[in-house]
C-alpha cells in the first residue's frame, strides 16, 4: 500500500490516480472527508488527519511501502509566519514517517529547493528535503518547475484589461510545468525502482514541456483565447506588493511572494539538471490552456464573475 498526502490537491489527485490505475492500494489524506469523496469512490482507502498531527499521520503512515509527501504549496494569505507553518508540517510528517519505518518516500519540492533561503517558501521544501534525507528510507526529491496553474490567475487582468501581469522578467524562461504531469511522476517514481537508498537521497528536477519566458506564454494565451490584443506587462516590484497588501495579503506573506520574483529574476532560483528524457513531462502549454484557461474565461464572460481564486 502507498500513501499520499495532500491527496485532494492538483498532484496529490495525479498521484491517487495514477497509483490506483496501475491496480496499486492507496490510501489518500486529506484534511476533510468531503474533498476525499472522490477519490473513496475511485477506490482508494481514505483518513481525514491534520497535517500537523505526528500521532495520526503516524498510524496512516504504518504498514505502507512508501509515501508521497507535500508541503501545501499554496499561501494563507493572512498568515502571521507562513514559514513556521510549512516547519510545523515538515516536522510532524518526516516524525511520523520514522514513527512508523515507512522505508520509501518522494517528497514534492521545487526548483530554487537546493537554497536555503532567499526563496520565499520554497525554502520550506529546503527543510522539507533536509528532514526526509535524514529518514531511514529511500527518498526521492522531486524538484518541480513554475507551475501553468499560476497562469489561471490571469483570468480576471485577461477578462478586464487584456493584459496578463507578473512581476516576472518578460524574457526569461522558466520551466512552465501542470500539476497532473508531477503527479503521475511522482507515482512513477514511489512504485518504480530507484537509485536512492537510507542516507543517498535522490533528485530529480522536473522541467515541464519546454521552457518558456512570460512573454511567450501570453502569445500561446492570446492564440488559445483569440485575443491577439492581449499583451504582458511587468509589474515592479513595488506594484506587486502594493497589490498583493490591497488584496489583504498579510506583510510576511507579501515578502515571501516578492522573494519568489527577484529569486527567479536574479536566477537565485533556477533549474539546475540538464533538460532530459527523465526531466521532460509531455503537456504542452497550449494543451494546458486549452483545457484549463479556455473555460475558465468563458465562464467569466457567462457569469460576469471572477472563477479562479
Amino acid at each position: 500500500m502507498f500513501v499520499v498526502t495532500g491527496a485532494t490537491g492538483r498532484t496529490g489527485r495525479a498521484v491517487v490516480g495514477e497509483l490506483l490505475r496501475s491496480g496499486r492500494a492507496v490510501r489518500a489524506l486529506g484534511r476533510g472527508a468531503r474533498g476525499l469523496a472522490p477519490l473513496r469512490t475511485a477506490g482508494a482507502r481514505t483518513t481525514v488527519v491534520e497535517p500537523t498531527d505526528r500521532a495520526a499521520l503516524t498510524e496512516a503512515f504504518r504498514d505502507a511501502e512508501g509515501a508521497y509527501v507535500m508541503v501545501q504549496p499554496n499561501y494563507i494569505p493572512d498568515s502571521p509566519d507562513f514559514s513556521a507553518h510549512q516547519r510545523r508540517i515538515v516536522d510532524a510528517m518526516a516524525g511520523a514517517l520514522a514513527d512508523a519505518g515507512v522505508g520509501r518516500v518522494v517528497t514534492l519540492s521545487s526548483w530554487g529547493a537546493d537554497k536555503e533561503s532567499g526563496t520565499g517558501p520554497v525554502a520550506g521544501l529546503h527543510y522539507l528535503e533536509e528532514r526526509t534525507n535524514g529518514l531511514d528510507a529511500a527518498v526521492t526529491n522531486l524538484r518541480a518547475g513554475y507551475f501553468m496553474e499560476n497562469l489561471l490567475g490571469q483570468a480576471a487582468s485577461i477578462r478586464a484589461a487584456g493584459v496578463v501581469t507578473a512581476p516576472f522578467d518578460p524574457d526569461l524562461a522558466m520551466p512552465f510545468i501542470a500539476a497532473e504531469d508531477i503527479g503521475r511522476a511522482a507515482a512513477h517514481h514511489l512504485a518504480g525502482s530507484t537509485l536512492a537508498r537510507p542516507g543517498r537521497p535522490e533528485v530529480l528536477e522536473l522541467h515541464g514541456e519546454r521552457d518558456l519566458s512570460m512573454a511567450e506564454a501570453t502569445e500561446i494565451i492570446a492564440e488559445v483565447t483569440g485575443r491577439p490584443e492581449l499583451r504582458y506587462v511587468r509589474q515592479s516590484i513595488d506594484q506587486f506588493a502594493a497589490g498583493q497588501r490591497a488584496a489583504g495579503v498579510s506583510r510576511n506573506v507579501t515578502d515571501l511572494m516578492v522573494e519568489v520574483a527577484e529569486a527567479i529574476n536574479s536566477g537565485h532560483t533556477a533549474t539546475r539538471q540538464p533538460r532530459s528524457a527523465v526531466t521532460t513531462t509531455p503537456t504542452t502549454m497550449r494543451a494546458f490552456l486549452t483545457e484549463a484557461l479556455l473555460p475558465m474565461l468563458r465562464s467569466t464572460q457567462e457569469t460576469g464573475g471572477v472563477v479562479w481564486r
